[in-house]
């Protein structure tokens, strides 16, 4: 390596070329990497899905989800699974183990499904599919005060023409419903006409049909046979016979029953700012993705295709991800800008301008080699990489500013330019190869983290590994030659240069007098006083960890960031009726207007509105409402209290089941505290569920305590009487029966355009409301005998659900409660359930399983396999260092200061006063990285000195002497370099302080460690190596004597 360190010193055009090629390719790089707002994340998760129209969560249960779930559980592959059954359809979820080939186990379990042959004969076939994240970049509200069908039409056509834009990779239709024609029979006409469900259906099926009848190959050609009579309109049914009496009268569907169009989801609505809307989810295009080509271009057909829609016709994005990207992108360019000039500046203060010029370009040598690089191995431009690019600015430029401080010291110990750049890069070279293949090291494990959000994260460390290879080569290769111009400086002659030069020496001096007259005398007393120094610290880091566990310092997965939205959600039970839910969703909306003129929230505004636009969804029982904030609302009112305030406006609503406002960003944080109940046995299950919130309820400070348990109405079970043998009538016959009224008797499934159209025949929607229709239908035999359905069923009430949930093929019952009170968490509430609560439920409830859920088990698993990873990384450290140092104890002097970084990241975060969260933890990785390289700048210097024949002390006083500039201004810039995005304000950045707070900090308060608590560690371990020398002589000794 010093070879070829001499031969790019020496050699101008090998490390001019070699600059040259680095800019050259990051040109052909940032031309060929995507731009997307958020890295597209690998799915780990495959959905099988299957319907069974009609059927209750109890029917799904049994009859789908199990025989699904005891096909596919022992796969190899398949880590976890969860389920749930709900009205008409189950969902089986399948966790993929790490390392598994996805795809493989998709087919495995589509092998294993089909091969089920207990499935109900009436249920649909299953869907089995890998879940893709897809990176929707804009959704666009198609909407009109006028027929949803109209509406539907017109965003059927955009979404095609859309889907057909080069940069987009597909458009989907959300808030659509398929039509379905509904023919209505009463029992009452049914016994007038002496006619069933049945026979209605069976009357379609053979009038409403296209029929090929084959050819005639004549003299005149082809001509094709066919019989056309499909209906596809309300009309074209009511016109089909249903019979012909004798007298010879027609009998028509018109005759005996309603025909109307409708839809398939019943309890069903989209609107967009009040009116009837359609919603389009534009998708970027996964190869070579572009976040603004994809936005110009949509924007662009929008502008094109206003001009050509009728106006009642209106289309306007709702959310458009490339204006937050451009935010951010601006942003972190403005912030890096701004932490490079600051950087460049501390280094003016106290190194040759022209040194510190090099040095900084350093960095944009490094970031342009990153450039060229990152397409290659499937990073693109998003949120994270921009913000990597900003979290290692201070990091790049330390191995420069070793490097270039080492051959500037052997200038002025009067070296010519070249012998003083090669024999100043020799004398650095394994401590700055070290340190960069440690810090490396150290960003490692985070490419291997579990969770969507570790995964996602993917993106800042492999940015961090490529910049730091090329920060490496510029160091080492490129920077010597261009230092080797760089003149030992002189008395200028301009008086502006003169005042510069002068203002750099009161710097430069007043850092070289303070590690002379202040640091030195500290540090040869930190080193008389060693015993009570290491103690100082040490109780400085449990002073750090105390401040955690007594909750001085408020921990959080994901970091509470502030949305420019929020998502309002209600969610009402089985019992609550349709007509209500329409009339709560305009009384959301009204509310939401109210927000507007609220007294506790306008008295800071400066927009004159909060609220851009609305988009209402009712879908079941559940509505959802996303309101956009106006730009600029966060940055003067808290989404948070503008959520409440809406809430408020809404007023109570005592049935809701969920009734929240999330205006935060990332996963849900409603819940401080989840756990997770887990048996077969469904009343111990409930029973023990309700022993959970009885406990957490005598917490103080818990509030909020629910359940996931979804309970409906109770379900009515029909069972037959004795008396229906005699007539020969069947429990089928009447279960099939009633899902005919009920449920509907589906009797065509037809393509109308582009929907996928049923034909049902049932009941009238007023009769199948009553329970009373049940016991007043008749049930009808083979041989065509009407009887009374009580006369041959009865029915009983039996406890019904709404849907139900299951973990790892077994019931699942959430408990979440939320930590309300003051110096109360998570890990304090987990705590007190999991020492004293779950002992006490196992006892009392044997059959049930006590599991972390959630948040907690997804932050459990992480920080657990971060904890792991993180060690086994120190571990290489270590061993990389003792094979270079020959030694066993001075790599513990280099790692020992590891922990104080992370005590720097605790206390930075009690200073700016936010949670320590997931993004806090990789910043700590960062700050590892940084805190290893000083160590080991100074205790190379210390070995040095001590092969020249210094004692320990003084080698000790003199390193921390010599290393004090190097290592003060490595902790400088890293701090200076983030102090724009820590001082940031929007929006964008909130996203980013916590990583930022720990690297800062971590740093600035590793450095202390560095030039304190190191030499002490260095001079206790020599002392003991003493004494241990010591004995083993006198053991040796006695021995020969013996």
């Amino acid at each position: 390596m010093r070879r070829l360190v001499s031969w790019f010193v020496r050699d101008p055009v090998a490390a001019n070329l070699l600059m040259i090629l680095i800019l050259v390719g990051s040109v052909f790089g940032s031309l060929k990497i995507g731009k997307e707002f958020f890295p597209n994340i690998p799915s780990d998760y495959i959905n099988i899905t299957k319907s069974y129209p009609g059927a209750g969560p109890t029917e799904v249960e049994e009859q789908i989800v199990i025989p699904i779930e005891e096909a596919i559980y022992n796969l190899e592959g398949v880590a976890e699974i969860d389920s749930v059954a709900n009205r008409g359809y189950g969902r089986v979820g399948v966790e993929v183990e790490i390392g598994y080939d996805r795809d493989t186990l998709v087919n495995e379990i589509k092998t294993r499904v089909n091969a089920i042959t207990t499935f109900p004969q009436d249920s649909e076939e299953e869907i089995v599919v890998a879940q893709d994240k897809r990176t929707i970049v804009m959704r666009l509200a198609v909407y009109g005060n006028v027929d949803k069908r109209v509406v539907k039409k017109f965003a059927q056509k955009i979404r095609d023409d859309i889907a057909r834009l080069p940069s987009v990779e597909s458009a989907d239709l959300v808030g659509e419903s398929r039509p379905q024609i509904e023919i209505e029979l009463s029992e009452l006409d049914m016994r007038r006409y002496g006619i069933s469900f049945e026979q209605v259906s069976n009357a379609i099926r053979r009038s409403s049909i296209n029929v090929p009848a084959g050819s005639i190959d004549g003299e005149r050609g082809t001509i094709q046979l066919q019989a056309r009579g499909q209906s596809y309109t309300e009309e074209d049914f009511r016109e089909i016979v249903l019979a012909s009496p004798l007298d010879g009268s027609v009998i028509r569907v018109r005759d005996v029953a309603t025909v109307r169009e409708t839809e398939e989801r019943k309890n069903f609505l989209m609107r967009f700012n009040g009116e009837n809307a359609v919603q389009i989810d534009v998708l970027i295009a996964s190869q070579d993705p572009d976040v603004q080509a994809s936005s110009y271009a949509v924007r662009e057909y929008i502008e094109n295709q206003s001009n050509l829609m009728p106006a009642v016709i209106k289309i306007e994005p709702v959310t458009d991800l490339s204006q937050p990207f451009s935010d951010r992108l601006n942003l972190l360019s403005g912030n890096a800008l701004g932490g490079l000039v600051l950087v460049f500046i501390v280094l003016m203060l106290f190194l040759n301008p022209m040194l510190a010029f090099w040095v900084s370009a350093g960095i944009g040598i490094a970031y342009a080699g990153a450039l060229w690089i990152l397409p290659s191995v499937g990073v693109s431009i998003n949120m994270l990489s921009m913000f990597a690019f900003l979290l290692i600015l201070g990091i790049v430029v330390d191995d420069a500013i070793i490097v270039g401080e080492s051959v500037y010291r052997y200038k002025e110990n009067g070296y010519d330019g070249l012998e003083a750049s090669e024999l100043g890069t020799h004398a650095v070279l394994k401590p700055v190869t070290l340190a960069v293949i440690s810090t490396m090291v150290l960003f490692v494990p985070m490419l291997f983290l579990p969770g969507a959000w570790a995964k996602a994260a993917y993106s800042i460390p492999m940015v961090t590994l490529v910049a730091l290879s090329f920060s490496l080569i510029e160091s080492l290769l490129i920077l010597p030659y261009h230092l080797v111009g760089v003149k030992v400086e002189t008395a200028p002659k301009h008086p502006v240069a003169k005042y510069v030069q002068a203002t750099r020496e009161i710097c430069a001096n007043s850092l070289s007098r303070f590690a002379a007259k202040i640091y030195r005398p500290l540090l040869k007393n930190a080193l008389e006083w060693r015993y009570l120094t290491v103690l100082s610290f040490l109780l400085a880091l449990s002073i750090s960890i105390t401040l955690v566990s007594a909750g001085y310092i408020k921990q959080a997965f994901f970091p509470n960031v502030p949305n420019d939205f929020i998502i309002l959600t209600i969610r009402m039970p089985d019992s609550y009726p349709s007509e209500n839910l329409f009339r709560l969703v305009e009384r959301a909306e009204t509310a939401l207007k109210s927000i507007e003129t609220d007294a506790k929230l306008i008295a800071n505004r400066e927009n004159s509105t909060f609220i851009k636009s609305a988009v209402s969804f009712l879908n079941n029982q559940e509505i959802t409402i996303f309101a956009s904030l106006t730009p600029g609302t966060t940055s003067q009112t808290d989404p948070t209290l503008i959520g409440e305030r809406w809430i408020h406006h809404i007023g109570a609503i005592p049935e809701a089941e969920e009734l929240r406002a999330a205006a935060t960003f990332g996963p849900p944080r409603f819940d401080d505290f989840s756990v997770l109940l887990l048996s077969d046995d469904s009343e111990q299950l409930e029973e023990a569920g309700q022993f959970m919130k009885n406990a957490l309820s005598n917490i103080a400070g818990v509030t909020r305590i629910r359940d996931d348990a979804r309970t409906g109405n109770h379900d009515l079970n029909i069972e037959l009487l004795p008396y229906a043998n005699n007539l020969g009538i069947s429990l089928l016959d009447v279960a099939n029966q009633v899902r005919q009224g009920f449920h509907g008797d589906k009797a065509q499934r037809i393509a109308r355009g582009r929907d996928d159209m049923q034909v049902m025949v049932k009941y009238p929607e007023k009769d199948r409301r009553k329970v009373e229709t049940l016991t007043e239908m008749r049930v009808r035999g083979a041989d065509g005998v009407e009887v009374p359905f009580n006369s041959v069923a009865k029915i009983n009430y039996v406890p019904g659900y709404a849907s139900i949930e299951r973990d790892n093929r077994q019931r699942s019952l959430q408990i979440t409660a939320w930590a309300a009170g003051e110096g109360i968490d998570n890990n304090q509430i987990s705590s007190l359930v999991y020492s004293d609560v779950a002992a006490d439920l196992s006892r009392r409830y044997p059959n049930v399983t006590i599991l972390k859920d959630g948040g907690g088990k997804e932050q459990g698993d992480f920080y657990r396999e971060a904890a792991r990873d993180f060690s086994i990384a120190l571990i290489v450290i270590y061993s990389l260092m003792a094979i270079a140092f020959k030694s066993y104890l001075k790599p513990l002097g280099i790692l020992s200061a590891v922990p104080f970084g992370i005590m720097g990241a605790l206390f930075g975060h009690l200073i700016v006063g936010i949670e320590f969260s997931l993004f806090s933890f990789l910043g700590v990785f960062a700050a590892s990285g940084v805190v290893v390289n000083d160590n080991l700048v100074l205790i190379e210097r210390i070995s040095e000195l001590r092969r020249n024949g210094l004692s320990v002390t003084d080698a000790l006083q003199q390193a921390g002497e010599d290393r004090f500039r190097p290592i003060i201004l490595t902790s400088i810039t890293t701090f200076v370099g983030l102090v724009p995005i820590l001082l940031e304000t929007s929006m964008q950045a909130q996203f980013l302080i916590p990583m930022v707070t720990s690297l800062a900090f971590g740093v600035l308060f590793a450095s202390s460690v560095t030039l304190l608590f190191v030499p002490c560690i260095y001079l206790l371990g020599a002392q003991a190596k003493h004494r241990w020398s010591g004995i083993g002589s006198m053991i040796e000794s006695s021995l020969g004597d013996s």
